[in-house]
């Protein structure tokens, strides 16, 4: 058996597979985390602050990354096709460098006024921060972690490095979940963070082992210089970014002040809730848009519009369902996942309704995915600036109105109205700015497969009630009834051929490696 397979360079095909595959066995872990914690901790102020630095940071470190997607992979990619390897690896070295410094400038703002920045950007009373305040100063080495990982992370898939990064990842978590257990008697919550740090500043470790051994990466490469368009794009980026880095942490400035426990619950339902495009959209979005860069470097306009196409469809066909699914049986699914040591039944009813609202509309969110894949391969970031801009500027007038009337719940409606408006407007966005896709058959495609769902959600909704057996067994069964119907509709009427082909091809491709 050939042990290495899973750290080889891949197809596009075989790499979009294998990574979603190794992805969910990674997500799996990761969400076994949450599990951990909720079982563990409950939700109070404690799993609050935990939930809002750790948020934060991924949103500060998404911030900075989004640079890797937007521009600096699809420059390095063209300076390797131009200029050869050892110059983009100079390129990417020189932001490696930036990235590093970066982070030990933030961890050194945060040290020197962390407490004081806290009170502006949250609504913890003044006694919560002083009290916790170890929680933020120890959270904040998972910004210079993140971002550095991520980084990493992205150049290994531009190399077609697909699958090594989800299983570094899946073994990051396992590290922070035995730490917890290891930790938590002694030092309660701040155990989380400790084994958090202490798993990130492993998985960057490896990575960069990874990259010197397997990939032969010199980080001592400098760069001659950098294209002045370039910054001009960093900066048309970062700007864009602002607006959506208000847009998604204004939900935890907001319900940081809903009392304790509420970030807490809205956590464990949205958790939930990203299962899918977590596990699905990210890998789909990340591999496909490599192709896309290439597809627009070679002129390819018909071979975009097909690989758009396929994989906006095939999103679409994944998505639905797990938001029906998620919808009728939301609270036995956070029962099933959350209901253990201190996480109470009032807990469970409250995240239940945060997953149920925030699961209705995230087929918007993959098709978006890869509507901003388009925006980076044909490299429309200026155009897309103001689109972006105003998109977020509504999110959070909606969240903000909608919260005036349900409290804490206006977060999940106010992300519904945006997503649905975001999911027509790409049509419009994607004509001003001549992408080469025909967005419009997706509609009809979307309806069909809503229409399809709803039908067998709705039988689902209403049989259930007759079923008692226990959680697990209900869920599964039902999981797996919902399942069977869907596929054997898909197999009548052929809705997505993607599907089962890919089913067909990640079979052959495991039995010839193991063998």
């Amino acid at each position: 058996m050939n042990f290495l397979w899973p750290i080889r360079n891949e197809s596009y095909k075989k790499g979009l597979l294998l990574s979603v595959v190794f992805n969910i066995i990674a997500k799996a872990i990761l969400f076994i985390l949450t599990i951990c914690i909720a079982g563990l901790f409950g939700s109070n102020i404690k799993t609050d602050i935990y939930f809002f630095v750790f948020g934060s940071m991924v949103l500060l470190s998404g911030f900075i990354n989004n640079i890797d997607t937007m521009v600096l992979i699809p420059e390095s990619m063209r300076l390797r096709e131009k200029e050869g390897d050892i110059v983009a690896m100079a390129f990417l070295n020189y932001f490696f460098r930036l990235y590093i410094l970066a982070g030990i400038v933030f961890i050194a703002g945060i040290f020197l006024l962390g407490t004081k920045l806290l009170g502006y950007v949250s609504r913890f009373s003044a006694t919560d921060i002083i009290t916790y305040k170890n929680y933020f100063l120890i959270g904040s080495f998972y910004f210079l972690f993140l971002v550095l990982t991520n980084y990493i992370n992205n150049i290994l898939t531009s190399l077609k490095f697909f699958t090594i990064p989800m299983i570094i990842s899946g073994f990051n978590s396992f590290m922070v979940i035995a730490g917890i257990f290891l930790l938590h008697r002694k030092y309660d919550m701040e155990s989380v963070f400790i084994s958090g740090v202490a798993a990130y500043l492993l998985n960057l470790v490896i990575l960069v082992l990874v990259m010197k051994k397997i990939v032969q990466w010199n980080f001592y490469t400098r760069a001659a210089g950098i294209r002045k368009k370039l910054w001009n794009n960093i900066a048309w980026t970062e700007a864009g970014q602002m607006v959506t880095l208000a847009g998604s942490f204004f939900p935890l400035f907001l319900l940081s002040g809903f009392g304790k426990g509420v970030i807490s619950v809205m956590n464990y339902g949205k958790n939930i809730a990203d299962i899918p495009n977590t596990i699905f959209t990210a890998q789909l979005a990340s591999v496909s848009g490599i192709k896309l860069n290439e597809q627009f470097a070679r002129n390819d306009r018909s071979g975009m519009n097909e690989n758009f196409l396929k994989i906006a469809k095939l999103l679409v066909f994944i998505l639905v369902p797990a938001s029906c699914f998620m919808w009728v049986f939301a609270v036995p699914v956070v029962e099933l996942f959350y209901k253990h040591g201190n996480f109470n039944d009032s807990s469970v009813l409250e995240a239940a309704r945060f997953l149920q609202l925030l699961s209705l509309t995230i087929f918007s969110v993959g098709v978006n995915a890869i509507v901003t894949r388009l925006f980076i391969a044909t490299q429309s970031i200026r155009q897309a600036f103001l689109y972006q801009v105003g998109m977020n500027l509504f999110l959070i007038g909606a969240i903000w109105v909608f919260s005036e009337f349900y409290g804490a719940y206006g977060y999940p409606y106010g992300t519904i109205t945006m997503n649905i408006l975001n999911y027509f407007m790409m049509y419009f966005i994607c004509r001003k700015l001549s992408i080469p896709v025909t967005y419009s058959p997706l509609f009809k495609y979307t309806l069909i497969i809503i229409l399809v769902n709803t039908i067998i959600a709705a039988i689902l909704y209403f049989i259930s009630p007759f079923i008692r057996i226990s959680t697990a067994i209900n869920l599964i069964c039902f999981f797996i009834l919902y399942l069977t119907v869907l596929l054997g509709i898909n197999k009548k009427f052929k809705l997505n051929k993607e599907l089962r082909q890919a089913t067909r091809l990640l079979g052959n491709y495991f039995i010839s490696s193991a063998a």
